[in-house]
Order: structure tokens, then C-alpha cells, then sequence
């Protein structure tokens, strides 16, 4: 009687054991970016800002690269010619000479 005790206790305890391993399903939540925009912003001016002040040309690369990553295309040329524009004119004008 002894071993079909021990049997009975065995195989509730196996029981537990593969129940309390088995994992429940998760739902995964949508992984967000490496970096924030603000942050790729901050590293396209970190990048590009030192190579403007060599030529004029990355002015125009750095408007590109904030338009794609803001992705408001409109919006993004109202800020080029706002703040990059009257800068970008000099530069030029400045090498026609």
C-alpha cells in the first residue's frame, strides 16, 4: 500500500511541477524606436551643425534629415525657410564673391 502511495504523491507532484512551468501568453507590447525624435533630432544637429560651418551645402542635408524625421514634410519646409533660409542665402552669396 505503501508504494501506491508513493506513486499517487509522485504523480500529484509531477503534475504541479508541469503545471506551475508552463508559462502564460502574453501579449507583447509594440517595442518603441531607439530613440525618441527629439533625440534624433538632437544627434542629426550633433552630426551635421559642425559639417554646415565647413559648407553651406549640409545646411540643406540637416533640413532634409529633420523633415524625414519629424515626417511632416509641410511643416518641416516652414521651419527650413524660418530659421535655415536667411543663413543659407549668406553662406551662398558669400562664396559667390
Amino acid at each position: 500500500m505503501a508504494s501506491f502511495a508513493a506513486r499517487i504523491a509522485v504523480f500529484i507532484l509531477a503534475m504541479v511541477i508541469a503545471q506551475n512551468g508552463r508559462r502564460k501568453k502574453t501579449t507583447r507590447r509594440k517595442r518603441k524606436g531607439l530613440y525618441s525624435k527629439s533625440e534624433k533630432n538632437a544627434i542629426i544637429d550633433s552630426l551635421v551643425h559642425p559639417l554646415a560651418n565647413e559648407h553651406w551645402s549640409f545646411v540643406i542635408a540637416d533640413g532634409v534629415l529633420h523633415a524625414l524625421n519629424e515626417q511632416d514634410p509641410v511643416e518641416s519646409l516652414f521651419k527650413f525657410l524660418k530659421y535655415n533660409a536667411p543663413e543659407l542665402l549668406k553662406r551662398i552669396l558669400r562664396d559667390l564673391r
